[in-house]
């Protein structure tokens, strides 16, 4: 059911936005626990510089992927987050579940693939068709609070040409509050690929740190009603 929501400007460069209260506690329980059973180490597709080298290097967290399918409180959730990002929801991925546990992180990365740092994978370039689709936006869930750490951060906030999270002391970060999401954007209104959206998830210190990523695309990415 669509209702009402406050956008707040977090940053223009990059652009985030954020809206508290997205989610309900009942749908931030729901959530962790149909993906509870099916959380594994989480996966990185490595760009050609970081061939061989293993995600835990980049990634400490669990994940696990969800599909709507007839599940209807994921699909209402699903519908709103495109009502929210005013893009179809065909052009959604399905939702890939997180959890950090304390001295959990993944390291500053871009959400989008750049084909010139992936040639050596045919894989993601057939994905993304050499760079005539991409991930454009991340629709990314907070399903609970966290005691201490486990901030979203960006290094490169106003435009600052840091590339790592160093300390977590520098850039924008956005602390966890159960229900709220953040937007943010891997395009320009050109359709360019956006350096400035690098992120990063600071090391959980104290409790865990449920969240979930909504990838969206500028194509439509599977056969579902818009």
């Amino acid at each position: 059911m669509s209702r009402a929501v406050t956008l707040e400007t977090l940053s223009l460069v990059p652009l985030v936005l954020s809206v508290e209260g997205f989610l309900s506690d009942d749908e931030c329980t729901y959530i962790q626990e149909t993906a509870e059973p099916h959380m594994e180490y989480s996966e990185v597709t490595l760009m050609d510089k970081d061939q061989g080298r293993p995600a835990s290097d980049f990634r400490t967290s669990q994940s696990a992927f969800i599909r709507a399918h007839d599940d209807a409180i994921l699909t209402d959730i699903d519908y709103r987050t495109a009502s929210l990002v005013r893009i179809p929801r065909r052009h959604q991925e399905d939702v890939q579940v997180l959890r950090y546990d304390v001295t959990e992180k993944y390291d500053s990365h871009a959400d989008y693939f750049d084909p010139a740092l992936y040639t050596k994978d045919k894989r993601t370039l057939a994905l993304i068709r050499n760079g005539h689709r991409n991930r454009m936006a991340t629709v990314f869930w907070y399903l609970s609070d966290v005691e201490k750490g486990g901030e979203t951060v960006f290094p490169r906030f106003n435009g600052a040409q840091e590339t790592s999270m160093k300390d977590c002391k520098t850039g924008l970060k956005v602390k966890p509050e159960k229900g709220k999401v953040i937007i943010f954007y891997s395009m320009t209104p050109d359709g360019a690929l956006d350096e400035y959206s690098l992120h990063g998830a600071c090391p959980v210190q104290k409790g865990t740190k449920w969240a979930a990523n909504k990838w969206v695309w500028n194509e439509p990415m599977q056969f579902v009603p818009s």
